[in-house]
Formats: structure tokens, sequence, C-alpha cells
């Protein structure tokens, strides 16, 4: 029996762990929860939170060059249509925002801001920072147009 071209089995995953479904919509369901916890808070701060755990999921994913990929089955696992090469950091937006609650220019933003981020090679444990530093979420999103 001629042996396949790529041996999907052994090649399954980059680091040797999977990333199963279950797991992944725990992952969504914890940043839901935090989602939720961050829209009770009045303190302008707390969105941080939030946007730290987002980042701090889809970094990890990049690392192990599963980003896309699992951005495309975040969105499926929460009901959404996935586009061909979802970004990363819009695709969880997307999919730990209730869709009653589901405002498309915030999403963007803030999508954005972490996209600028990453870009840079910030840290998800300094992100705040970086995005305080800029001068705010809309601010930061400002100067990383301009370059």
């Amino acid at each position: 029996m001629p042996k396949p071209a790529f041996d999907f089995e052994r090649n399954k995953y980059l680091c040797g762990v999977s990333y199963p479904d279950i797991s992944l919509n725990q992952d969504i369901k914890r940043l839901r929860a935090i989602w939720r916890k961050v829209q009770a808070d009045r303190d302008r701060d707390a969105i941080y939170d939030y946007l730290t755990a987002v980042y701090e999921l889809v970094e990890w994913w990049a690392v192990e060059r599963r980003a896309v990929e699992r951005a495309e089955r975040a969105l499926r696992i929460s009901g959404l249509l996935a586009p061909e090469n979802p970004d990363p950091f819009a695709a969880v937006i997307a999919a730990t925002i209730a869709p009653d609650r589901f405002d498309r220019r915030k999403a963007s933003k803030y999508a954005r801001a972490l996209r600028l981020a990453f870009g840079r090679d910030c840290r998800a444990k300094k992100l705040k920072d970086f995005i305080k530093n800029r001068g705010g979420l809309n601010a930061c999103i400002v100067a990383g147009t301009r370059r």
C-alpha cells in the first residue's frame, strides 16, 4: 500500500497537544463570562480585562500557528458563519459577545487595537499599558493607522 504524501496523524498538531472543540467551547464560555462581568462593571478600565483575555487566547493560538483555523472553529461553535481566513481577534470577539449585544463598530475597534499590539510584539500582561500609553483605545487605533 502506498504511503500518503502527508501523515496527518503524526503531523496533526504542531505542539503534539490536541485542542478539541470541547476545550475551545470552554474558552469561549470563559471569555463570555468575562464579557458579562465587564458589562456589569461601570469602571472604564474594566474592558481591559476582557481584551487581555482575548489577546492571551489568540496569542497562545498564534504560538501554535493555529490562530486562523481555531478562529474559524470558534465562530462555527458559536453558530456564526466563518469567513475564509478570519481575523482571529475579530472572530474571538464575535464568538464571545452575545449577538443581541454585539456592536460591529466596537468589536472592530477592539480587534484593531489588539492587532496593533500583536504587531508590535506586546505581551498580554502589558496590553493595558500599551493601549493606555498611546492615549486609550481610540487614540491607539488612530496612531496605528498612521503608520
